[in-house]
């Protein structure tokens, strides 16, 4: 932030003049709503009650409320020129009010954008575009969960961006991709195109099959290859499971059905399934893990209980 008094009282000057930039009027209302004006402008604004003083016969008494007025009246006036700056270069500079979309536990959702990309929202997440597009570039943000990405190309509007929350930022021109930002933590799969991801000063770009961790605490990006019908599975509304213990099966049908899951005992639990099941059929989800792990599933109460069958685990003396 600005601190030199030679500078602030320049940047006053020119402001008062009429001969700053419109960034330097965007510095001046910050600076100025901050309290790092107070002193140069009381200086400044004394220094304008002088020479009109000079100019005029009253009192001291006149004087003094000469200046409380101007002073009054120079605030009302930075306040009024405020407001009107604000929502003046809003506009013309192309800071942009965002449309917020949330998605709560039990919902996804298809957002079209107005350039015909389609973004496919899953559950528990929030996503933020603008209602039209300003500047040079189509600039999106993930604010949190996931999204798939199917960005239409555009020749006006070539960029397209997503920022993500850990303060990396994906570029595509026309692909398809799938983000995810959770604790602190985006992983981004490429399906088809090439996409780039710039942060911490670096760009690193990704190739359709591979998936980039970025991480905010140790400020990298990664690359590795991965299976993408996993990372995709949620929006072709399957469970895709490989090697997966049966307790993490159980988290994951906790949190999609809202049931309590119930394993009775350790052993259950070890069990390991491999398998992609649509999900839209929470019966015969449970049908396929009870024939293929070859346990006892119950539903009921809300409750989904698995326990172990007599001739898997049978008992020794």
């Amino acid at each position: 932030m600005m601190t030199d008094p030679k500078l602030l009282r320049r940047l006053v000057e020119k402001y008062y003049s009429n001969k700053a930039t419109p960034e330097e009027i965007l510095v001046f209302i910050e600076l100025q709503r901050t309290g790092v004006l107070d002193e140069v402008l009381d200086d400044f604004l004394n220094e304008q009650i002088s020479r009109e003083a000079d100019g005029l016969t009253i009192s001291k008494p006149g004087l003094l409320s000469f200046s409380t007025n101007i002073k009054w009246a120079a605030s009302v006036s930075v306040i009024i020129v405020c407001a009107y700056l604000i929502f003046h270069f809003m506009g013309s500079w192309g800071i942009t009010n965002y449309v917020h979309v949330h998605t709560d536990q039990y919902q996804e959702k298809n957002i079209k954008l107005i350039d015909g990309s389609l973004v496919t929202l899953n559950r528990n997440s929030e996503f933020a575009y603008p209602a039209e597009w300003k500047g040079a570039s189509r600039e999106v943000k993930l604010i949190s969960g996931e999204a798939y990405f199917q960005v239409a190309q555009n020749k006006k509007l070539q960029a397209f961006v997503v920022h993500l929350p850990e303060g990396f930022d994906v570029k595509v021109s026309g692909t398809e991709f799938n983000v995810k930002s959770r604790g602190g933590e985006s992983r981004i799969y490429l399906e088809s195109g090439a996409v780039s991801i710039e942060g911490n000063g670096h760009e690193t770009d990704i190739k359709p099959g591979q998936m980039a961790l970025c991480s905010v605490d140790r400020q990298y990006v990664h690359i590795s290859e991965v299976d993408g019908e996993a990372w995709l599975a949620w929006k072709n509304n399957i469970f895709f499971f490989d090697d997966s213990p049966l307790t993490e099966v159980a988290e994951v049908l906790r949190d999609y059905y809202h049931q309590k899951v119930i394993i009775e005992s350790s052993e259950v639990g070890q069990l390991r399934f491999t398998g992609k099941i649509p999900r839209n059929d929470m019966a015969m989800v449970l049908r396929i893990l009870s024939s293929t792990l070859h346990i006892d599933i119950v539903h009921r109460n809300n409750q989904i209980i698995m326990e172990d069958r007599e001739d898997v685990f049978p008992q020794t003396d």
